[in-house]
């Protein structure tokens, strides 16, 4: 299901006319009601995968929990159903973006920031909780942040709930590997609200260091990092913060579920504390590099003396063109000039879609992330699992479509 769907209209009310985001089983269109000229989000799923029940009962039962949790900081469902064999879901549509794209474009986050955003999507568990629901796929590209700095969680497509029928005895992988807690890991059937916490944590976590608490080169090695490590310090990574946060960050990703605060009231009560102690502390001289700066409520204050970055650029291998990687978020795909879609990184070739994958630079760090590609986006070789990001290094060797291009880094 692709940009074709753009100007049909959803049983006979809902017009869709922009597309938002697309997923492995289900695209995100900007619709309007033509009955009250209302804007909304209208969630369809993949026309081919409709005859797959696991998958069909996921989309469903989405929709099913969203009608009985209301909560500011909950997505809201307006209507669903079934047309011409075509699922969907008609939501609030939310001007905003992802808390993923104010990770990646603003680097480490301001400590109140940070704090405020995870208190807002507990305060929505909170809800969850007491309606028995466990979300189970908290990450930040399922937590949107509207114009007024209000957070939104969406997508409860794994969610389930207190009356909530397993799905299938099929050994799904459950979760993003970056932020899944151990016992979900090794047993989706066994989280609950205190695992939906532990992926805030570790959400936190990364707004607060501009990286997760556990990396690797595979979802495997992540999933055991977070089954085995010790969760590393956030404070060293961060010194303008309370070492209290340190103390937060031991206790909300424990490895054992009964170590961890025990309800989203419990997990709330503790960010409040580190608020105040922020707030109470407006100016703090921590040490940069070597050297005094002053942080004003949990920022960094003065940056070190900067060092000289390094050039990013891919080169395609069949015709040596050199393309330069400039820009935090680059769309790497095909023009398209009648459907208005031109991608930073231009390739030429049919094989190529029209939006084929990014490439993200994060203070210097590259990653590719395929965007669920046709013809697939490799890296040396591998297979990438959309919408999952990959380190990049220099000499790496890309393949979108048919086109091979290296990474160089220097």
């Amino acid at each position: 299901m692709g940009v074709d769907m753009i100007g049909r209209t959803i049983k006979g009310r809902y017009k869709l006319i922009d597309e938002r985001g697309r997923g492995s089983f289900a695209t995100v269109y900007v619709a309007r009601d033509i009955e009250n000229n209302h804007i909304y989000a209208l969630k369809v799923m993949h026309i081919e995968l409709s005859n797959d029940d696991e998958l069909l009962a996921r989309f469903q039962r989405e929709a099913h929990i969203l009608l009985n949790l209301s909560d500011p900081h909950i997505v809201r469902i307006v209507a669903y159903g079934e047309d011409n064999n075509m699922n969907y879901i008609v939501m609030d549509y939310i001007d905003g973006q992802n808390l993923k794209y104010f990770m990646l474009n603003d680097g480490p986050m301001e400590a109140l920031r940070a704090f405020n955003y995870a208190r807002q999507i507990a305060e929505g568990l909170d809800t969850a909780y007491k309606q028995g629901v466990v979300h189970r796929d908290i990450k930040p590209q399922n937590i949107l942040v509207n114009t007024r700095d209000m957070i939104k969680i969406t997508d409860f497509g794994l969610a389930r709930g207190k009356e909530t029928v397993t799905l299938t005895q099929s050994n799904v992988f459950m979760g993003t590997a970056y932020y899944i807690s151990p016992e979900q890991a090794e047993s989706g059937r066994s989280a609950d609200t205190r695992s939906d916490l532990y992926s805030v944590a570790t959400v936190l976590f990364e707004m607060l260091a501009s990286r997760p608490p556990f990396e690797g080169e595979s979802a495997v090695d992540i999933v055991i990092k977070h089954m085995n490590e010790n969760v590393p310090s956030i404070c060293r990574l961060r010194p303008d913060l309370p070492l209290e946060t340190d103390a937060f960050m031991q206790k909300a990703l424990a490895k054992v579920p009964a170590d961890r605060f025990a309800t989203p009231k419990e997990f709330i009560a503790a960010l409040e504390q580190l608020q105040e102690r922020v707030q109470a502390s407006p100016e703090r001289v921590v040490r940069v590099g070597g050297e005094a700066a002053v942080g004003v409520n949990g920022g960094y204050g003065n940056k070190p003396p900067s060092t000289p970055q390094k050039e990013a650029r891919v080169i395609v291998i069949s015709s040596g063109e050199s393309i330069p990687l400039r820009g935090d978020l680059m769309v790497v795909g095909r023009k398209d000039p009648t459907l208005g879609i031109f991608p930073e990184i231009n390739l030429a070739d049919k094989t190529v879609g029209r939006r084929h994958a990014y490439l993200r630079n994060q203070q210097g760090k590259y990653t590719v992330e395929d965007l669920n590609a046709l013809n697939k986006t490799r890296l040396n070789g591998v297979i990438l699992t959309p919408h999952e990001e990959r380190t990049l290094k220099d000499g790496d060797i890309l393949r979108f479509g048919s086109i091979e291009v290296r990474f160089e880094l220097r």
